[in-house]
């Protein structure tokens, strides 16, 4: 197994005291590589950004979701996010951003107000509203997300809505909405929208 690390691959010269130390040719490496050239067959490792705070990603998420960017969305997620929420119960960014992209497609006229709640190393929490039309009929959804977040990556993504509330804004079906068999037969025609 080969590893990799940020370092620039490097070896000693041996240079003899009557000659002057060789530059380093490590292109942009630091003063202190003087005397050290790149090893033969080596990989070059670009440096790479520190990763957002769990404020930053929760930030720029949200910003995505407001302007329907499933695209800026899915890079926040990690490779085997999951994600949950009343109706779904995803595992991996394709599902995840799949989902997005149908809810996009069905609502028209979106419009999101967020507030990061809480953030720590390990997530944030998130407060955020949507008003939109479905089914040609006005939503406004009040929910709470739950990130856990990695490495700047979203791993967990839990949103708690009222199923109740919803229904009854989105769905032409009243008070059945609240009915187990109905909730099953709506989530499930949802899920495969």
């Amino acid at each position: 197994m080969t590893r990799i690390t940020s370092r620039p691959a490097v070896a000693p010269v041996s240079t003899p005291s009557t000659s002057a130390p060789q530059k380093a040719s490590v292109p942009g490496a630091p003063a202190e590589n003087a005397g050290w050239k790149p090893v033969a067959g080596a990989a070059r490792v670009a440096p790479t950004a520190p990763a957002m705070t769990s404020e930053q990603v929760a930030t720029a998420f949200y910003e995505a979701f407001s302007k329907r960017d499933v695209a800026a969305m899915g890079k926040l997620y990690a490779p085997d996010a999951t994600f949950k929420d009343p109706i779904y119960d995803l595992k991996g960014r394709d599902e995840t951003t799949k989902m997005w992209s149908t809810l996009f497609k069905t609502g028209k006229n979106l419009e999101v107000q967020f507030k990061v709640l809480e953030s720590g190393p390990d997530g944030a929490k998130v407060s955020w509203n949507a008003d939109y039309e479905v089914f040609g009929r006005k939503v406004h959804n009040e929910c709470v997300a739950n990130l856990t977040i990695k490495d700047g990556k979203i791993t967990a993504h839990r949103d708690e809505w009222s199923w109740s509330k919803w229904a009854r804004q989105a769905l032409p079906l009243g008070p059945l909405a609240e009915l187990k068999p109905v909730r099953a037969l709506v989530n499930f025609f949802l899920q495969r929208a």
